[in-house]
């Protein structure tokens, strides 16, 4: 009798061990979905339209956590925050740093742009609707409004920055937040000297005879 009533609390404990081992088991974010860059900027010309490729590249990028690709599209003074971060804090806890997030947070899982604005300095914004996988959750978040800046710097265009809530980006966060970030920026200070510089000279006082 003593046999077999070990044999059942054996039995038991196994059951409840896989079925806890289930339970802890997470879906995961599945496969990526499909590239969208093509068919989200076919309608775009001009600047918009290379700043759209850019940005495609890197939202697909980080659906597909390919890294290197992200980061390579990320502007060089935005790196230089993500690095700060990681000095300061000793991880790279930033909101452009989507590899840091991707870990225990949050995934890109799908993306869609609602609207694209020009912006100062020859910027453009792209609002978007994100789809995101949460880790902690292990489930899906829809619909979630956010923003992006891209610019021109160095003759490249890069993504800049990211708002999530699609707050989008005034001209104070561009020209005053983003000071030194735009090749614009460095067309527009020669004209606006000229601009400030008086037309005629006076002539010297001479004395009347």
């Amino acid at each position: 009798m003593k046999k077999i009533s070990l044999a059942i609390a054996i039995a038991l404990t196994l059951s409840l061990g896989a079925s806890q081992a289930l339970a802890q088991k997470k879906r995961g974010p599945g496969k990526p979905t499909p590239p969208r860059t093509a068919e989200s900027c076919k309608e775009l010309q001009g600047d918009q339209l290379e700043a759209c490729k850019v940005l495609g590249a890197y939202l697909d990028g980080w659906k597909e956590q390919k890294w290197a690709e992200v980061r390579k599209l990320t502007h060089p003074k935005t790196l230089e925050l993500v690095a700060n971060a990681k000095k300061n804090l000793g991880v790279e806890r930033h909101r452009m740093a989507p590899w840091f997030w991707a870990k225990e947070t949050y995934l890109l899982h799908d993306w869609k742009i609602e609207s694209v604005e020009d912006a100062d300095l020859g910027t453009v914004v792209f609002n978007l609707q994100e789809k995101s996988y949460r880790v902690e959750e292990d489930g899906f978040t829809e619909d979630e409004p956010s923003s992006f800046l891209t610019g021109k710097f160095g003759g490249k265009w890069y993504v800049v920055d990211r708002r999530g809530g699609g707050g989008g980006f005034d001209k104070t966060s561009i020209t005053i937040g983003k000071k030194g970030y735009f090749d614009a920026e460095k067309e527009v200070a020669p004209a606006k000297a000229t601009e400030e510089k008086p037309a005629t000279t006076p002539a010297p006082w001479t004395r009347p005879e």
